[in-house]
């Protein structure tokens, strides 16, 4: 045994298990290491905010603003999830977009949107990345409010009988140039509504020129009540009655006599006028003895009321 340990063979033996070991050794360490990187990696966050309201700074005691966007889109970037979820809500948000006009004149100016406030580890970009917005002198004048009602908001068959609001003028102020356009101020029926029986609400008042265009302007006070009354198209017309069937021949007369001789219809008015009366059709051939019927009415494209009459039949005999 003593010479096996002295011999070469054993030092062979040895160094094949170290060379071993050692390649062991090496690929271990060179895992740790690429494990380390893959954990060390960051991940990032995105977010798009739309509808993001736009701060606009300029001097309002001197000029009225128009012609611009309201709101914008955001693109928020962060590899803190916890903060870029602060700023997605709406009621933790630190974050304003901020179009700045304080050391701009007068006309139509290309401002870009500033994202003021952000917290530490986020970033935001906006799109678009500026706007338009046309800058002139404020002023403010009285004008008169006038209730508006489309035709087409009228259901078939009515007709627009009264048209009021609760104040007879108001304040409005814009830029010079706007302002000399103005023509008057008025209180419009929403367009959802379509009329079949009178209205009362309050209304958005909007400021429009002559020919009706409306013109950007803030109006003292914003709303007013409008009322409108609507009314019924309708005529008067006489019942006639005709017979049908073939009238016994054990009778020499039938005389009828309705229990009214008039009827009121109702319709659009092209249909009105297309009427002239309402015939009552009477069935005779089973008559033999007076009686008297129930007679439905109509009319092309009209409402007739009442929509039934009664007919007395007075049977003449041979």
């Amino acid at each position: 045994m003593k010479k096996f340990f002295n011999s070469q063979f054993w030092l062979v033996i040895v160094s094949i298990v170290f060379s071993i070991l050692l390649f062991l050794t090496a690929t271990s360490s060179n895992y740790t290491r690429t494990g380390s990187q893959v954990s060390g990696a960051t991940e990032t966050y995105t977010h798009t905010l739309e509808n993001v309201p736009i701060d606009i700074k300029y001097d309002t005691d001197k000029y009225f603003i128009s012609g611009y966007s309201y709101e914008t889109e955001v693109y928020l970037t962060s590899i803190n999830r916890v903060k870029l979820d602060s700023e997605i809500n709406n009621d933790t948000r630190s974050f304003k977009v901020v179009a700045d006009l304080t050391n701009l004149g007068e006309g139509t100016q290309t401002v870009p949107l500033q994202v003021t406030d952000l917290p530490s580890g986020v970033t935001a970009t906006t799109s678009p990345s500026s706007i338009s917005v046309t800058i002139g002198k404020k002023k403010t004048k009285t004008f008169e409010v006038q209730g508006e009602v489309d035709s087409s908001q009228l259901a078939t068959g009515y007709e627009l009988k009264k048209v009021s609001t609760n104040i007879s003028e108001v304040e409005v102020t814009s830029s010079e140039s706007i302002i000399d356009q103005i023509d008057h101020v008025v209180a419009k029926l929403p367009e959802t509504e379509v009329l079949d029986s009178n209205y009362s609400g309050r209304v958005a008042l909007q400021a429009v020129a002559a020919d009706g265009t409306i013109l950007a302007s803030a109006i003292n006070p914003s709303k007013a009540k409008l009322e409108v009354t609507v009314k019924k198209l309708t005529k008067t017309v006489p019942v006639t009655v005709k017979t049908t069937g073939e009238m016994s021949d054990k009778i020499s007369d039938i005389s009828y006599k309705l229990s009214q001789s008039q009827v009121t219809i109702s319709g659009s008015q092209d249909a009105l006028d297309a009427v002239d009366e309402v015939v009552a059709n009477v069935d005779i051939a089973n008559v033999t003895k007076d009686t008297s019927v129930s007679v439905n009415l109509s009319a092309n494209n009209v409402t007739v009321d009442p929509s039934v009459v009664t007919v007395q039949l007075t049977v003449t005999k041979k």
